[in-house]
């Protein structure tokens, strides 16, 4: 597939005070604010793994990068055309090549490059078929620093000193309700919150029951290190927020090069 990844220029005799002319795009296929229209996602997300999306902090500067090199080094245009489109997986191709051409002309020409690479990041956000977040939901945040050692220690945000693991497992237990209730966590599924006691400390265990292994995979395209199909963002995403909510009530401080180990408790999803 091609886009309008390339600096043509001007027609023999034709002076216009530059040595390039401008990329041709169609103005009409592309509207600020048109993320807001109800469209369908280009790609499949499984119904067990549909929960509020959250855009890659990073995701803005990733598109720049790849409009500027297609612009500075023109051999490099189809690949970045490719790759811009990558980091929209929810648009279809031709309005993510659509926003492609608009931020190639803008970067030329001086142009609002920052504002349509906001838009088209919004409108894949938008797209994705997860929904939003719960008005008043504070997703768990989890606070790391120096820890003992070449260690890190780590406190969440609703830990008030060492407690009962069986108080805490109820406590995440009316997290979870919580966070599916706000969409922070998929409908449907069921989570198994138990906790084990042993000589010198103790263990929270969460289980979550609901996704198929075809799930975890579907549409992936992606190959892991192993060679294998990769998991899909969501089931990874999935996974980091339920430990997030695991995690909310711990303070670790841990060096493993000394074999250090400092836990309200230890934990696993």
């Amino acid at each position: 597939m091609t886009t309008a990844s390339f600096r043509p220029r001007q027609d023999a005799g034709i002076p216009s005070g530059g040595e390039f002319k401008a990329f041709g795009h169609k103005e009409g296929e592309l509207k600020l604010g048109r993320h807001s229209a109800a469209a369908s996602s280009n790609r499949f997300v499984p119904e067990s793994l549909r929960m509020a999306h959250f855009p890659d902090p990073n995701v803005i500067h990733e598109l720049q990068w790849a409009v500027q090199s297609s612009v500075d080094d023109e051999q490099l245009a189809d690949y970045q055309a490719e790759n811009f489109s990558d980091k929209l997986p929810h648009l279809h191709y031709e309005e993510s090549a659509a926003y492609f051409s608009q931020a190639q002309q803008a970067y030329a020409d001086g142009g609002d490059l920052a504002g349509i690479l906001e838009e088209a990041a919004a409108a894949d956000t938008a797209r994705h078929p997860g929904g939003s977040l719960a008005d008043g939901y504070e997703p768990s945040i989890t606070e790391h620093r120096a820890g003992y050692g070449q260690g890190v220690l780590s406190t969440g945000d609703k830990y008030t000193g060492y407690r009962n693991a069986t108080d805490i497992c109820k406590d995440i237990r009316e997290e979870l309700k919580k966070a599916t209730a706000a969409n922070y966590l998929p409908a449907g599924l069921k989570y198994s919150v138990t906790n084990d006691k042993f000589a010198g400390g103790q263990a929270v265990r969460v289980v979550i029951q609901g996704v198929s292994d075809a799930d975890r995979t579907a549409g992936s395209t992606e190959m892991d290190r192993h060679g294998e199909i990769a998991d899909l963002p969501e089931y990874k995403q999935l996974g980091a927020r339920v430990e997030s909510i695991t995690d909310a009530y711990n303070r670790q401080d841990v060096d493993g090069q000394s074999d250090y180990f400092n836990v309200a408790y230890y934990s696993s999803v």
